[in-house]
């Protein structure tokens, strides 16, 4: 009863590091490794796994019964710190003796690990998307407007985290509070007399939201023989901006009169 045990806490401990890896953004083919290398590192045998973006299907040999277990997958974000500590977790687990109390331990330390603050978001957010202004060739009028726009567009994007929205929805939202705050944004300061493009302005809030990371896994899924989840990532990215594009203009057509 006791090996039994050990052998579902080792499949379970490995399925609980690929969620962790795949709800922050890791490439399927790596979690793939890891929960793979994983649980053969404890001797299990006639290990198969299977990643896709939604879901983690493991297969292994049990107390001699062949069993298959199914975690599905939903939400997620974008933390690659927690990746790297996922990654050095695996790592430790198949090349020392770590029990397996102690990794589940770790794991739970890494999913409880708090995020950045609502303050170091709004700035670095602000920061990101003020920069690329100057990739347009921005004045610097238009990097402080863009800082102020993209810092309250993922504030408020943010919020919408807790709320029972598909992301298509969430990303039409998005797009809109982009394309929002950056007509309030060139709308005040017309108002004194100083002019600036709404178009560079709206780039950079539009740009914190972009689904750079999801586009740039899918095609390295693509190359790494994933062809399933690596078609899925892209497809994701490519349905994220299109949300996006439909959010700016239906803000655009809104808003344009009050500019």
């Amino acid at each position: 009863m006791k090996i039994q045990t050990e052998q579902k806490q080792i499949v379970d401990i490995a399925l609980r590091a690929g969620n962790i890896m795949l709800t922050n953004g890791a490439e399927t083919y790596r979690v793939e490794d890891t929960v793979q290398r994983m649980i053969e590192s404890r001797k299990l045998e006639d290990v198969q796994v299977f990643v896709i973006p939604t879901g983690i299907i493991v297969s292994a040999n049990i107390d001699d019964h062949p069993t298959t277990i199914l975690e599905r997958i939903q939400g997620g974000g974008i933390d690659l710190e927690i990746i790297d500590r996922t990654n050095a977790l695996s790592r430790q687990f198949t090349s020392t003796n770590m029990s397996l109390q102690e990794a589940s331990d770790a794991l739970n330390a890494i999913s409880q690990s708090p995020t950045f603050s609502k303050l170091t978001r709004f700035f670095f957010s602000g920061m990101a998307g003020g920069f690329f202004i100057f990739l347009f060739n921005g004045t610097f009028v238009e990097f402080l407007l863009a800082y102020i726009s993209s810092a309250f567009t993922v504030l408020c994007f943010d919020s919408l985290s807790g709320k029972q929205l598909n992301f298509f929805v969430k990303n039409i939202i998005g797009g809109f509070l982009a394309s929002l705050f950056g007509i309030i944004s060139i709308s005040l300061v017309s108002r004194i007399g100083i002019h600036a493009s709404l178009d560079i302005v709206i780039i950079g809030p539009l740009m914190t939201l972009v689904p750079g990371v999801a586009l740039n896994n899918g095609i390295r899924d693509l190359i790494s023989g994933e062809l399933l989840a690596g078609s899925a990532k892209i497809m994701e990215a490519l349905f994220i901006a299109i949300a996006l594009a439909f959010g700016v203009g239906i803000m655009l057509q809104i808003g344009i009169n009050f500019i």
